[in-house]
């Protein structure tokens, strides 16, 4: 199974290279709009893949601490992407900054409800290890 720390890796490529391009392009010119909303574009499918991912593994975890880590990562990872996107929102605000900055705090908060969801079955699996039979749905 993957872990968080793979999938940040490779999602930090895509932050690195956003930033890069914001770093080395000149914001006046169409041109550049075009080349830093591709890397945007990256940015946004490495969020939206991400989710999927995590949501994924989470849902099969039987363990809802190792779940509600899972969603850990996510929130991380969006909140990298806010700092880069808080960055470049303002010198790039017509080529996707703002739409893909809202669209990840909507992501965040989506995983961080997860998260405390995940963190609240597990305390209540602490205070009742035996829950009755049919009680959740298999993981299998």
């Amino acid at each position: 199974m993957i872990s968080c720390e793979q999938l940040m890796s490779v999602n930090r490529q895509q932050l690195e290279a956003m930033q890069k391009a914001g770093e080395t392009l000149d914001p006046k010119s169409l041109d550049s709009c075009d080349t830093f909303s591709d890397a945007v574009r990256k940015v946004e499918s490495a969020i939206i893949h991400t989710y999927q991912l995590i949501a994924s593994i989470a849902v099969k975890e039987s363990d809802p601490a190792r779940a509600a880590d899972d969603w850990r990562c996510m929130n991380e990872f969006c909140d990298e992407a806010l700092d880069k996107l808080g960055e470049w929102k303002g010198v790039y605000p017509l080529c996707g900054t703002p739409e893909l900055y809202d669209l990840t705090l909507d992501y965040k908060l989506a995983a961080q409800e997860r998260f405390m969801e995940n963190m609240q079955d597990g305390e209540w699996l602490k205070k009742n290890p035996n829950p009755p039979t049919g009680l959740f749905q298999p993981t299998n």
